[in-house]
């Protein structure tokens, strides 16, 4: 309004001056044809057109850029793995995900997360039918098929899907698996377990800090014992990432914080036919060491393991923690037979992993460790309401 205003003001005055000098020179000089000069009055006129012009040029400049700030560009956005607002993936996007197995309570949580970040994705795109973007998810039954997942994996790499989720079972064997996605233009996100791999070849990872998981484990349980005596680790399988780190984040917590305390094992869930079972690794422990104090159980499985073998040694009073919560867990410490587990957030590490899938795919930054967090919990907390989504 105030350039069209400007305008608007000059206009009048201009041309009254250029008739006022047209009418002098028809009064005062010959009818012979003379060869005008070029009036000062004249390029004064060419400079308010000209400045005319310009105002009108700019005020069209801002208008187009008032449309474009309507919709923000992707970049431009607070990162945010919690909602999937601005993310603009094309029409019949397949994000493909492979998880370490298909069975667990701690993965269908995360399924579900990964479930309602495609759904809100297609909430806020309007997308429905053949546009709508789809999920699969896919994985062996057990974390020790290693073989098993890679040839998933390369099935799914070959349906060129707009990026992988991947959680890798053992952390040494998809090398050439993920060289291929990279030379086909095909953005990985770890989630829940990393790989040993040149960083570029990964986008993202998202998943628990699994040594700070380790080191809150072993502080709960130290303070359980009196922060003195034996413990003992039963690990998932040790091919793992997870396993490896949440190992080594609790025994380095003893190591440095707690002098009194020692551990004395550290088993694993078997890899081989041959090996002892976990049951069977936990029964020669107990033997092994009658004095001992307390047993640090890494995920759900080897957990319900070491609870159903202190079942038969009730006399023995162990104290035990473990990690993740699934109904076995939830009533043995309501029971008061487990001191307390380190719960993740396998729901809300589901939707970020989506999240930071479809960045990925649209060429989108995003942070190298997306933390998921992870809360302790005990008899004293598992009935409150905000730690629901942590007992899957």
């Amino acid at each position: 309004m105030a350039a069209m205003l400007v305008f608007g003001g000059c206009g009048n005055k201009t041309a009254d001056r250029v008739t006022e000098n047209q009418t002098h020179k028809t009064e005062n000089e010959s009818n012979e044809p003379v060869e005008k000069e070029p009036a000062e009055d004249e390029d004064e006129l060419k400079e308010e057109n000209q400045e005319e012009q310009n105002t009108q040029d700019q005020e069209t400049d801002v208008e187009e850029e008032e449309e474009k700030a309507e919709i923000p560009e992707e970049s431009t956005l607070d990162i945010n793995y919690t909602s999937v607002d601005g993310l603009r993936m094309e029409k019949g996007s397949r994000i493909s995900v492979v998880i370490k197995n298909t069975e667990s309570d701690y993965w269908k949580a995360a399924k579900k997360g990964m479930e309602q970040a495609v759904s809100d994705l297609n909430e806020y795109l309007g997308y429905k039918g053949d546009d709508a973007i789809t999920c699969t998810i896919e994985g062996p039954k057990d974390e020790n098929g290693v073989d098993e997942q890679v040839n998933i994996l390369d099935m799914v790499l070959t349906e060129n899907p707009v990026v992988v989720c991947l959680s890798a079972v053992d952390m040494s064997s998809c090398e050439a698996q993920l060289e291929a996605a990279q030379e086909d233009g095909i953005p990985v996100v770890m989630l829940d377990s990393g790989v040993k791999s040149d960083d570029d070849l990964v986008y993202a990872y998202c998943g628990t800090d699994n040594k700070a998981a380790g080191e809150e484990a072993a502080k709960q349980l130290c303070e359980a014992i009196g922060d003195a005596g034996e413990v003992a680790v039963m690990s998932h399988t040790q091919l793992s990432q997870s396993s490896k780190d949440r190992v080594e984040g609790f025994q380095e917590e003893i190591t440095k914080n707690h002098p009194n305390v020692s551990v004395v094992s550290v088993d694993y869930q078997p890899s081989k036919d041959d090996d002892p079972t976990e049951e069977e690794s936990i029964e020669a422990v107990l033997e092994k060491y009658p004095d001992l104090k307390g047993y640090y159980a890494t995920n759900q499985a080897t957990g319900e393991a070491v609870l159903s073998v202190l079942d038969k040694h009730a006399d023995r009073s162990v104290q035990m923690i473990g990690v993740d919560m699934g109904d076995t867990q939830k009533k043995a410490i309501e029971d008061g037979k487990e001191v307390g587990s380190v719960c993740q957030n396998p729901y809300g590490m589901g939707y970020a992993t989506i999240v930071a899938g479809a960045r990925a795919s649209l060429g989108l930054e995003s942070d190298k460790k997306i933390d998921s967090g992870f809360q302790w919990i005990d008899k004293n907390t598992i009935g409150l309401e905000e730690y629901a989504r942590y007992l899957y």
